[in-house]
């Protein structure tokens, strides 16, 4: 036996021995469910307006309602990705709630919502978002999802596709071949348990800098703190390592084609995302034959990084479906109409897209390839 599979078969002992110990203990448990909203965070607050807590029947969680209330305009929701929270879309949030009601929330087991028992992952999650609706009275929005939560509004236009008047899908999980390694390990009992007890709850710091093309930009000791407090949560470990072992995506992608016929659509990626990298980006577009806008100079977060590319892709789906109204037939459209010609950026070149294949533009690229301005390559 090599000395390298040596290492791997004590880590995995190790990892396995502990997870059973962890097991045994009772240490991977959801938090108590609470019978009354749980109070809003002063601080958080006193940078955000609109917040409040609803309850989803199973679980409080936080959400945050911005824009005119009574206005004509599509509504648009925001769903941020795995470990984050609904402060990820503050920028784009602020930006398109001028005239129009915009709502983001914290998913049940992230951010301040509650780590309750019950069920997690892409189908109770993409329910949630249906719920959410419900509760605040929207019958119908744009859906905007952001890594997990890219897949997590896939699942519920899948579940109410005549509740969806179009989708932004940025830097996105929704492919099967997406899920990592470490998650696929996870599934398994026990080691899972390890896993998540063990390594995620301990670095994610290094897991948040990751995320950012320039991550000494964007991350500070205080930031990185309020990660560790988050992570910090009761019940944060049960919820994270549930909701993972429900990522399964093969048994689903064979319906994107047909749920997003019709519908104003866009795919945003990080030009250089370590995370889920451009190549995978562009089958991901592929997926839901939408134009995919790359975004230079940053990461798996180009809605904190550079928030305005983002906002203008966000815009342009938006202005379609104020323009073609409510879907008359959501299963069978009548037209494809605005599907994918319109450009999404107006001042960016057009790339032919049979490059799939080709790798120049991974994320392991260095920066000197990058332009200032968004590329979009049309489906």
């Amino acid at each position: 036996m090599s000395r390298r599979a040596s290492h791997l078969r004590t880590l995995l002992w190790a990892l396995c021995t502990t997870g059973a110990s962890l097991l045994a203990a009772g240490c991977l448990t959801p938090a108590p469910r609470l019978d009354k909203a749980p109070a809003l965070d002063d601080a958080a607050t006193r940078k955000l307006s609109g917040l409040r807590f609803i309850d989803l029947g199973d679980a409080w969680v936080r959400v945050r309602v911005t824009g005119p209330a009574d206005s004509t305009k599509t509504p648009l929701v925001l769903v941020h990705g795995f470990g984050a929270r609904l402060e990820n879309w503050r920028a784009v949030q602020d930006a398109l709630s001028v005239d129009r009601l915009v709502v983001s929330f914290d998913q049940k087991g992230f951010g301040q919502s509650e780590r309750s028992d019950g069920d997690y992952g892409p189908d109770k999650h993409g329910r949630d978002v249906l719920t959410v609706m419900d509760q605040l009275g929207v019958k119908d929005a744009v859906l905007a999802g952001h890594s997990y939560g890219g897949g997590v509004v896939m699942r519920a236009a899948l579940l109410a596709p005549g509740r969806v008047r179009g989708l932004a899908l940025v830097d996105a999980l929704i492919l099967e071949e997406q899920v990592p390694t470490s998650f696929r390990w996870a599934k398994a009992p026990v080691l899972g348990e390890a896993i998540f007890a063990v390594l995620f709850k301990e670095l994610p710091g290094e897991k948040y800098v990751m995320a950012f093309h320039d991550g000494a930009r964007f991350t500070s000791a205080r930031v990185l703190d309020e990660v560790h407090v988050m992570q910090s949560r009761e019940g944060s470990t049960f919820a994270q390592l549930q909701t993972v072992r429900q990522m399964h995506y093969a048994d689903v992608e064979g319906g994107y084609a047909d749920v997003v016929k019709g519908l104003p659509r866009v795919v945003v990626w990080g030009e250089k995302d370590r995370v889920t990298s451009l190549r995978v980006g562009k089958k991901v577009a592929a997926a839901v034959d939408a134009p995919l806008v790359i975004i230079p100079a940053s990461g798996h977060v180009p809605l904190i990084e550079r928030p305005s590319p983002v906002i203008d892709a966000i815009a342009e789906v938006l202005r379609q479906a104020d323009v073609a109204g409510p879907r008359t037939d959501a299963r069978l459209p009548a037209t494809d109409k605005g599907a994918k010609g319109d450009r999404v950026d107006k001042g960016a070149k057009r790339v032919d897209s049979d490059d799939d294949d080709d790798d120049s533009d991974d994320a392991d690229d260095s920066d000197d390839t990058s332009t200032t301005s968004p590329t979009v390559v049309q489906p």
